[in-house]
Order: C-alpha cells, then structure tokens, then sequence
C-alpha cells in the first residue's frame, strides 16, 4: 500500500520558508515524499506534515481534502480527522 502524495496541485509557495499556502510542504519535502516507497515512512512524513501546519499556521482544511484524495485512491488517511 502507498499513500497519494500529500500535495494538493495547487502549489504555491507563498507562506514565509517556502511554504505552500495548501499543504504546507517546501518543494524540498515534496520531492523527499515522491522518493519514499515505504508505507510506514510515508505515513510518518503526513504525521510530521500535520504537525507542521499547526506550527506554520497554514493548510487548515487540508486534512479533510487529504482524507478524500486517499480515499478516491482506497487507502484510509494515516492519521484520524480528530487530530488533523
């Protein structure tokens, strides 16, 4: 099992360090998660992801968009809508 990349194509970078103003990753984080092949490393990263958005205030409703792009792939989120 893989996840769907946590990026939501709209992909701009405008929140200060490089953030994207929709899931909050750097073009850095975006490509590391293409090179994952893990599942559970996978999972991990949109853990930590979560965390980030918490901390750079941004990508409020992206764990809920997350939640429908993993499941129009068949895969449930590695994480529960209560925490992100």
């Amino acid at each position: 099992m893989r996840y769907p990349s946590p990026c939501l194509d709209i992909c701009k970078y405008k929140i200060r360090g490089g953030h994207c103003i929709a899931c909050s990753m750097t073009k850095m984080q975006k490509a590391r998660f293409d090179a994952l092949r893990d599942a559970e490393a996978q999972a991990r990263f949109i853990r930590d992801l979560l965390a980030q958005q918490a901390e750079v205030k941004s990508a409020r409703t992206w764990p809920q968009e997350y939640a429908v792009k993993c499941e129009r792939h068949g895969v449930a989120p590695p994480y529960t809508l209560q925490e992100g």
